[in-house]
């Protein structure tokens, strides 16, 4: 145990783990009995009552616990004047802010959220009393004596755990009685604190300046801010946004999730004085991070399998949504144990500057998500956008480190060089681990998120002008930083398959896009990239022909205007997207963004689904599915699904040439987010395609890929809702068909029959609805008359609509073009370089896997859909960007130049 947390007491570390785990588990144990006395809305104000000091302390606060841990420890002279100041502090800057607000919703009483006044003036009360413990609780810390903050720790858990039990007994539970029984806690607590002040630790020295103190305390004021808020704030922002039914969803939830962050937390406060008495250094700090978020990912892992069992069990059916929750937070609560350590790190060497940056964009995408997602999905939705905020907030702080270091920033005039070296080498430390990463994309990546959530809200908050400046500064910036074009199409793709996306990211802003980034990398000289000539004319033949054929057969549109300008935005990423980039390392990293971005679009979507899952459980599981795909501004689930297919088919060619740990985790970790998303998706032909692209996968090397896959199956199958299970088991048929697969057979028929009747030309290009009724034939049990005709564009199947629309000229050149593709995913997958071998198995995957989910719908009619599979098969192919000639000074008759090959 110390060679996993060198530089630290593994006592020390399980003392205070210990003491949380005591109070978390009373604090547990008083929450269920008050949730089930209470009821869901007395609970959620009861909820209301206890976040709202903890949130005006942390605003109070002013970054005085932190400094309060820094300088504690100099001397006992300089922690009499830190115990004096925090007591003066408390009653002043305790009292004046819940004030205020008791004031402010007096006049307003929104403010009050939805807590009676007499209720809020016990709220208001408890304030100056929980910043007073905070305060000489973290003097505590710094001085060495952690061991008695712990003890201090327990005795407000254990007064609110036997008030609320003797309460239960005599039946006098009320809303009012528990939160005494909650004040009564924290001031005996703050008198065990005051009593632990008076012993003498360190001999009598200098005091501390008041300007140093200062200082430094406003420097951490904001990383304190955000980290002991982010969770508490989002009470009272769901109260206003979801009504008190998802706090009380939330409350239930909050302590599980939280207990997670039982171990990094108590790490850090171990942490914090170590570093600053010189025990822990960087490299340590680094191996006990590593050891943090190992740890809790196998603790959220388990979190995960025990909550659908767990809370129904302790708080009652009513409160078996709040499994959702539980699963929204968990992501949020591993990477914050990544970046917990080393943050304290951080602020103990006095190098805050990363840490504000990170917490800066982490608390931006956290707050920007949750207007957005709470309103929609309650409590679940909260969930999400904490999980967001954190992996926002992990990213950077690894990224800060590194870049804090590379760019010199200056210390401040107390640091002494050896915290600087000791900040190089963990900088360099984290270097190497980040590099096979593509680090240099987390910052711009991180950044998108915050940016892409703001400007989601701005877009549906506001007119169109400023959605118009937004965009134009979107395209300024592409257009003129080299690349970023790329990565905002890499994102924009699984963007547009989202309910927050799809108005944002249309057919013609993606084919401006594109244009946008045709013309930066003319800008930027670097040349816009030269595909190959008989493709190239193959793809110019196959849309000229259906331009000119949609323009003919225009069907009742005179001028042919609406045909033939939506298939000019369905071809264009066929003519533009083999300009954007040659096969290289920029390509492979886009492919690393676009993963990324379905990764998260399938968490959105397993989100979206367990909110309509958890909210009707009173329904069947065929009923709830056919709810959740059909329900308003719900995305289109089989493009979803084709789209998370791709992106699976990507990362599982990538996890044979991972080469460390750490990317081979992140791969398979991909992997496992986007086969739940699919899961999620309720798509049947994306079932279909992924199993496919399983099965060739692991048949191309059985013995190492078979078993995982097995296990993984196995572990996933008793996790499935019962609405994913009937739509899997749909997959397989019964003994009649459903309407929806009856229609579907009977579109399939008619397209038939207009091939059939038109076998050259085709009917034209969207005059499927047109002739539909002419050759229409139901077969199935149902009423045809309730079919809408003129919403049935296509039939259901990719290649039956080129077919009847198309004819077999069209038909023809499509083919050549798959054909095409096949033949470089197969020459890639020959190759001597594993990195092309990867790129050609990437290709072969994802074309078998939309493929597949061509037969059941037309995915590769949406043009995201399209880029995306043209990004995946353009990678795969020799590298251009390692071929160019190396020139050399040579004898005279020798060679002048040899180009280098990186494989074929």
């Amino acid at each position: 145990m110390r060679a996993r947390l060198p530089g630290l007491s593994p006592g020390a570390v399980g003392g205070t783990v210990a003491a949380r785990l005591l109070a978390t588990a009373m604090s547990f144990a008083a929450s269920v009995l008050s949730a089930r006395g209470l009821g869901v809305h007395d609970r959620g104000v009861l909820a209301v009552m206890v976040s709202v000091p903890a949130v005006l302390s942390i605003v109070a606060v002013l970054g005085m616990d932190n400094a309060n841990a820094r300088f504690a420890g100099t001397s006992h002279t300089a922690f009499r004047w830190i115990v004096r100041g925090s007591l003066l502090f408390s009653l002043a800057a305790g009292s004046a802010l819940p004030g205020l607000w008791l004031l402010l919703g007096r006049h307003w009483p929104a403010l009050l959220l939805a807590v009676p006044f007499r209720l809020a003036v016990l709220s208001a009360a408890l304030c100056p009393v929980t910043l007073l413990t905070t305060l000489i609780g973290t003097a505590e810390i710094g001085r060495g004596r952690v061991t008695t903050y712990n003890l201090t720790t327990l005795v407000p858990s254990a007064c609110y755990l036997a008030g609320v039990a003797g309460l239960q007994a005599g039946g006098t539970l009320t809303v009012g009685n528990c939160f005494l029984c909650v004040l009564a806690g924290q001031l005996a607590g703050a008198v065990v604190l005051l009593f632990a002040a008076t012993a003498r630790v360190q001999p009598d020295g200098e005091s501390v300046p008041l300007r140093l103190f200062g200082g430094f305390a406003l420097k951490a004021y904001l990383p304190n801010l955000v980290h002991y808020g982010m969770l508490r704030l989002d009470v009272p922002v769901i109260q206003l946004l979801a009504g008190a039914g998802a706090v009380a969803l939330y409350a239930v939830a909050l302590p599980l999730a939280e207990g997670l962050a039982l171990l990094p937390t108590a790490v850090a406060l171990v942490l914090f004085p170590r570093v600053t008495s010189g025990a822990v250094d960087a490299r340590a700090a680094g191996r006990i991070a590593g050891t943090m978020i190992v740890t809790t990912a196998v603790l959220a892992l388990a979190a995960a399998v025990a909550v659908p069992v767990l809370i129904p069990a302790l708080y009652g059916p009513p409160y078996a949504g709040a499994s959702w929750v539980v699963w929204a937070m968990l992501p949020g609560m591993v990477l914050f144990a990544a970046g917990r350590s080393l943050q304290a790190y951080l602020a103990a060497s006095d190098l805050l500057r990363p840490v504000i940056v990170a917490t800066a964009a982490g608390a931006a995408a956290g707050i920007a998500l949750l207007g957005m997602l709470t309103p929609r999905y309650g409590a679940v939705g909260a969930a999400a956008a904490d999980s967001a905020g954190y992996l926002v907030f992990a990213l950077l702080v690894l990224c800060g480190v590194h870049r804090s270091t590379k760019a010199s920033w200056p210390l401040t005039s107390q640091a002494v060089p050896a915290v600087r070296r000791s900040a190089q080498r963990c900088a360099e430390h984290v270097r190497h681990a980040w590099s096979a990463l593509h680090g240099q994309l987390v910052l711009p990546v991180a950044l998108a998120l915050p940016s892409a959530a703001a400007a989601g809200l701005l877009a549906s908050t506001t007119g169109p002008a400023a959605a118009g400046v937004g965009l134009g500064l979107v395209v300024l910036v592409c257009l003129l930083v080299p690349d970023t074009g790329l990565y905002t199409l890499a994102l924009a793709i699984p963007l547009s398959q989202s309910q927050l996306g799809a108005s944002l990211v249309t057919p013609k802003r993606l084919l401006a896009l594109m244009l946008v980034c045709v013309l930066s990398r003319a800008v930027s000289g670097r040349g816009i990239a030269r595909p190959r000539p008989g493709g190239t004319l193959v793809t110019a033949a196959t849309v000229g022909y259906l331009l000119a054929a949609s323009a003919v057969t225009g069907g009742g549109d005179p001028g042919a205007t609406h045909n033939w300008q939506y298939l000019l935005l369905v071809c264009a990423p066929l003519l533009l997207v083999p300009l954007l980039a040659a096969p290289g390392a920029t390509l492979d990293r886009l492919l690393t963004v676009f993963c990324a971005g379905a990764a998260a679009l399938a968490a959105l979507e397993i989100v979206q689904a367990g909110a309509v899952f958890a909210r009707n459980t009173d329904q069947s599981p065929d009923d709830v599915a056919v709810l959740a795909i059909t329900q308003p501004g719900t995305a289109n689930h089989n493009a979803v699904g084709a789209l998370l297919v791709m992106a699976a088919a990507v990362l599982l060619a990538r996890t044979r040439a991972a080469r460390t740990g750490l990317t081979k985790l992140a791969c398979w970790g991909g992997v496992l987010v986007l086969t739940v998303g699919i899961a999620y998706s309720l798509s049947r032909a994306a079932y279909l395609a992924g199993i496919v692209v399983l099965v060739i996968h692991a048949g191309r090397r059985p013995l190492r890929a078979l078993p995982p896959v097995a296990v993984g199956a196995v572990c996933l199958a008793p996790l499935l809702p019962p609405a994913v299970a009937a739509r899997f088991a749909s997959v397989l048929g019964g003994s009649t068909l459903d309407a929806d697969s009856a229609v579907r057979l009977d579109l399939w028929s008619s397209a038939l029959r207009m091939f059939d009747t038109h076998p050259v030309f085709g009917v034209g290009y969207l005059n499927f609805a047109g002739q539909l009724p002419l050759y229409y034939r139901a077969t199935g049990d149902y009423n045809a008359m309730f079919l809408q005709f003129p919403l049935l564009e296509f039939a259901h199947n990719t290649y039956l609509t080129v077919l009847s629309q198309t004819g077999l000229l069209g038909a023809a050149g499509i083919a050549l073009l798959v054909a095409f593709g096949v033949r470089r995913a197969r020459s890639a997958l020959r190759a001597h370089d594993l990195a092309v071998q990867t790129a050609g198995e990437a290709a072969l995957l994802a074309l078998t896997g939309a493929g597949v989910c061509s037969a059941f719908g037309e995915v590769l009619l949406v043009p995201p859909l399209l880029a995306c599979l043209l990004l995946i098969v353009r990678a795969a192919g020799r590298s251009e960007e390692t071929c160019a000639p190396v020139a050399a000074v040579l004898p005279a008759g020798g060679p002048v130049r040899v180009p280098i090959l990186a494989g074929r």
